[in-house]
């Protein structure tokens, strides 16, 4: 497959370049700025205190999980005053919020630190796992209308360390998703906020499906006693399975790495020394995105203000270290992070949240935007995005179904803060929606390529990211001035392969995997309604997306005669 190339230039054509950016994006006959903070008017009242007295680790977690099944992203978000109330806030399809942080079940808790969402009794719908610093960690199942009960006990899920990030994977490809937390135990500092003596591993929860987990981190080799702050699962290798990255703090003694583990056949094998992703610095957040278009995830890590390595995968099993040839080394104090594409030019951005360090300057947060080119200029504040202050937590989503994608930032001593994109619905864009396999009803982990022209772009779904946050599944594309797709091509976690032609831009596009065409009611089996409803859809009368979707038999984009025949054949295949 032909992948776009890079071309660098001066430092005078980057000043330049940064110049007209920033000037196309506050240009226009309104004048708008191209991120709009709107959370108090939009509904989002959360103020986020400065933690004390060791109550809290390093900042919170903030989500976009559709709970309620209606096809917006709804807003679940940590560090209320005390620590105390999660935030959980429904979207009402356009951009705005309404609050059931009183109502939804969970009570007001201590010590609260990372959010993540999967759907772990595959039941239909998004769960919520909690995790806490030094207490309890909680997974809440959802019941619906915004309601949830606390089943942690029961799942055997409810560890009690200094926990951080947490992140949803099936690692061990049986169709259910399992569950990483990071723990960050240092044990060689004094004061009220280490227990000395108490070692707090890493675990790996393995999905046993019957509503309860086991911990297989000591069998795998994957429990730490480090100070760890974020894993995520991706595919590293394009191999459909779940790696595992591991974002580690080097600790005062310099001993401790980030850990890279490529996912063999349900065995984490250690890759980190051979792959280049060591990483031996003060690692928080991670973003995982193919930012140089070359077909393979690379990895973005925040640090202290020595600079934030990139590491580009070069699709061998190797990485690259190439911060200072992007430009993105961002020299501050960061936290989160993520790649992700805000003005719909087709090209992965990167956004980083900073800590403004008493004494230090230029630590606002960064937008490094990539137009074609490297380096990659920041232009944050042109766009109104650096969100002064200390910011931890950070997540996407495109609210208001414009077609852009809009930001979630935690800071200290501030009100949740809720960025609104004005730039990217000035371009074209496609968004997917893809339908999982067996229990893993939201395709957590597959990757959705698309071309226009000879040029491919792809995205993957991962579930906890960034620095104790998660972005929306849904995957986002910007097409530029692109009129058409070429060609979409999915794969969803343990191999099984769609590709479909002429899927139409602007709109939110469901992907249904081999198995699901045909049942266009869901329920496991081509029946009399099923039937009904292809005829329908093949006569036009039955225009409706997921209908229409499901029934393109042979993905060529067209509901027409050319479905029968493989229709037929779904149908007598059936249960």
């Amino acid at each position: 497959m032909l992948r776009r190339t890079r071309t660098s230039c001066s430092l005078g054509t980057i000043g330049a370049a940064m110049i007209a950016i920033v000037g196309q994006q506050s240009a226009g006959a309104q004048q708008i700025a191209s991120f709009s903070e709107l959370a108090i008017q939009r509904g989002i009242v959360y103020y986020t205190a400065s933690p004390n007295n060791c109550t809290y680790s390093y900042g919170f977690g903030i989500a976009f999980v559709d709970l309620d099944n209606d096809g917006d992203p709804d807003l679940v978000t940590l560090g209320d005053l005390d620590s105390r109330r999660v935030g959980v806030f429904e979207n009402d399809g356009t951009g705005f919020f309404v609050d059931h942080s009183t109502t939804s079940g969970i009570p007001e808790l201590q010590r609260l630190s990372g959010v993540s969402a999967a759907d772990y009794d595959s039941d239909g719908d998004l769960d919520l796992f909690l995790t806490r610093y030094r207490a309890t960690n909680l997974l809440y199942r959802n019941e619906g209308a915004f309601t949830f009960t606390d089943v942690s006990a029961a799942a055997g899920i409810g560890d009690n360390g200094p926990s951080m990030g947490s992140a949803w994977g099936d690692y061990d490809g049986d169709g259910r998703l399992d569950l990483y937390v990071s723990n960050y135990s240092l044990l060689s500092i004094p004061g009220e906020c280490y227990e000395q003596g108490v070692q707090y591993a890493n675990l790996l929860y393995r999905n046993l499906g019957d509503g309860t987990f086991e911990d297989q981190a000591p069998a795998l080799g994957v429990d730490f006693v480090e100070p760890a702050f974020q894993p995520i699962f991706f595919d590293y290798d394009n191999d459909s399975d779940a790696d595992l990255y591991l974002s580690t703090d080097k600790g005062y003694s310099l001993e401790f790495n980030n850990h890279l583990f490529e996912n063999v056949a349900g065995v984490l094998v250690d890759v980190t020394d051979a792959s280049g992703t060591a990483a031996n610095l003060e690692s928080m957040g991670v973003a995982v995105g193919d930012f140089d278009g070359n077909g393979f995830q690379d990895l973005y890590c925040t640090n202290t203000p020595l600079g934030n390595p990139l590491f580009l995968n070069q699709g061998d099993g190797t990485f690259v270290e190439s911060s200072a040839l992007a430009g993105v080394g961002s020299f501050a104090a960061g936290w989160g992070a993520l790649f992700f594409d805000f003005d719909n030019n087709g090209l992965l951005d990167l956004y980083v949240c900073n800590e403004w360090l008493p004494g230090q300057q230029f630590a606002l947060n960064r937008l490094y935007v990539d137009g074609g080119f490297w380096r990659c200029p920041d232009i944050a504040l042109g766009v109104g995005l650096t969100a002064p202050g200390q910011s931890f937590g950070l997540a996407a989503a495109d609210i208001d179904d414009d077609g852009d994608l809009d930001l979630a930032v935690q800071n200290y001593d501030s009100n949740t803060l809720l960025f609104v994109n004005n730039e990217g619905e000035t371009r074209n864009w496609v968004k997917f929606d893809v339908v999982g396999q067996g229990d893993n009803l939201f395709a957590i982990g597959a990757n959705v390529k698309i071309r226009l022209g000879s040029i491919w772009y792809g995205r993957e779904i991962f579930a906890g990211s960034s620095y104790k946050s998660q972005n929306d599944l849904k995957v986002h594309f910007g097409l530029n001035d692109a009129t058409q797709i070429d060609e979409v091509q999915v794969v969803w976690p343990g191999g099984s392969t769609r590709s479909l032609a002429n899927v139409a831009i602007n709109q939110t596009f469901p992907l249904y995997p081999p198995e699901r065409l045909g049942d266009s009611d869901g329920d496991g089996d081509i029946d009399s309604i099923d039937m009904a409803v292809f005829v329908d859809v093949l006569m036009g009368t039955d225009t409706d997306i997921d209908h229409v979707a499901v029934n393109d038999m042979n993905g060529d984009g067209f509901n027409n005669g050319a479905d029968i025949a493989p229709f037929a054949l779904q149908a007598l295949s059936s249960p």
